[in-house]
C-alpha cells in the first residue's frame, strides 16, 4: 500500500478501498447461515452475496457459473435464477461484467504489457484474453488500453 500512496494517490485509494471491500466480503463468507431468515428474499440475497464473494476472491482462476454453483452447493440454474430474480442479471452476465471491469482496470491503471495483464487476470494466454475483450467490448485490449490513457 505504501508504494501505492508514493506513486500515485489516485491508485493508492482504488487499492485501500479494495483491500477494505475484500475484508469485509471475506467477514461475511464466515458469518453462520443461521443466522439469516429463512424468507426467500433473504434467502436469495444471503446466495446471491456469497456468489459475489466468491467471485470477488476466485475470478482470475475460475470464471464458470458452475464452480461458483458447486462452492454454493447448488445447481447453476438456481444461481442464476437467484442473481436474476435479485440482480436482473445471469450468474454468467455478472461474471462477465466483474472480469471486464477487471480487465479495465488493470488496462487503464497499470503499464504492465497486454500479455502481463491477461496472465495476471488468469488467462491461459494473450490470445483468449484478446478475444475476450474483443466479443465483449468490440474492441481490442490496445484499443481500450489506447483510449484509457488519453
Amino acid at each position: 500500500m505504501k508504494n501505492f500512496q508514493l506513486n500515485d494517490e489516485s491508485l493508492y485509494i482504488s487499492a485501500a478501498h479494495n483491500a477494505i471491500e475484500r475484508l469485509i466480503l471475506d467477514a461475511f463468507l464466515y458469518m453462520p447461515s443461521d443466522e439469516i431468515n429463512r424468507d426467500i428474499n433473504f434467502d436469495y440475497l444471503y446466495y446471491v452475496n456469497r456468489f459475489k464473494v466468491l467471485l470477488q476472491r476466485d475470478f482470475k482462476k475460475n470464471k464458470k457459473v458452475s464452480y461458483y454453483a458447486g462452492k454454493l452447493n447448488i445447481s447453476s440454474r438456481k444461481l442464476t435464477e437467484m442473481t436474476e430474480y435479485i440482480l436482473g442479471k445471469t450468474a454468467k452476465h455478472i461474471i462477465i461484467e466483474k472480469i471486464l471491469g477487471e480487465c479495465k482496470k488493470s488496462l487503464h491503471f497499470s503499464n504492465h504489457t497486454i500479455s502481463e495483464i491477461s496472465y495476471n487476470l488468469g488467462f491461459s494466454n494473450e490470445g483468449n484474453f484478446s478475444n475476450f475483450i474483443k466479443k465483449h467490448t468490440g474492441k481490442t485490449p490496445s484499443e481500450l488500453k489506447i483510449v484509457s490513457k488519453v
